[in-house]
């Protein structure tokens, strides 16, 4: 029996453990669900039907319109195993984007490393702005004329408390704002919700940009 004892110790052990981790996982869950269902409501937007599986909720969804613009809230993972990263992002869809791309991140080593293989940054001619944000966009022209100071101090105050993490990007036809982590961080949550307006100005630019090259007079 003492030689069982050990065994009998650890098998409790690594159960406690178990229950310990699935109960912080359905807490984080919850905690998600209600923080979605509050930047929802600030937003404008509607929660997706949730389903539960084993006592897990569905990853918490909201899609709607915010200024006039398809918006969708959404997680997702890139990477695997010990490379696996979970992002929270918000994503507005203009009415056309006219091929425009770009991403408006915060600067970091990881820039630093991409310029030395032969990423390009463009720069907006507001020495704090361009020494905070690692700009890169197939539009360079556009770009610096839509990046103008009203924006500018917007996208600022909207992350002047965040970490290098977040980013603005237009890709696949949709402008996305995404940070590494998930919604249960309350403090995330209140981000999303302060870039919103910001985020929904560079659609507006992206439609103008599709205006002019169509020919079209651009929108007042």
């Amino acid at each position: 029996m003492s030689s069982a004892l050990p065994v009998i110790l650890a098998l409790v052990g690594g159960g406690i453990f178990v229950v310990l981790i699935v109960a912080w996982a359905r807490k984080q869950s919850e905690r998600a669900h209600a923080n979605v269902q509050r930047l929802a409501g600030q937003l404008g937007l509607t929660m997706a039907p949730v389903t539960t599986y084993l006592g897990f909720k569905s990853e918490p969804r909201a899609s709607g319109l915010f200024r006039g613009k398809p918006a969708e809230l959404f997680t997702y993972t890139t990477g695997s195993g010990k490379s696996r990263v979970r992002w929270s992002a918000l994503a507005l869809t203009p009415h056309d984007t006219g091929g425009f791309t770009f991403t408006l991140s915060r600067q970091g080593f990881g820039h630093t490393v991409s310029e030395l293989f032969g990423a390009r940054e463009i720069t907006v001619g507001d020495p704090a702005f361009d020494a905070s944000w690692f700009i890169q966009t197939n539009q360079p022209e556009f770009m610096q004329a839509a990046l103008i100071p009203e924006l500018r101090a917007r996208v600022t105050a909207a992350l002047e408390r965040t970490g290098r993490s977040g980013s603005f990007k237009l890709e696949k036809e949709r402008v996305i704002y995404a940070e590494m982590g998930d919604f249960s961080d309350v403090e995330r949550c209140d981000r999303l919700a302060r870039v919103a307006e910001p985020l929904s100005d560079l659609a507006d630019a992206a439609e103008v940009f599709a205006e002019s090259k169509s020919g079209r007079s651009p929108r007042a």
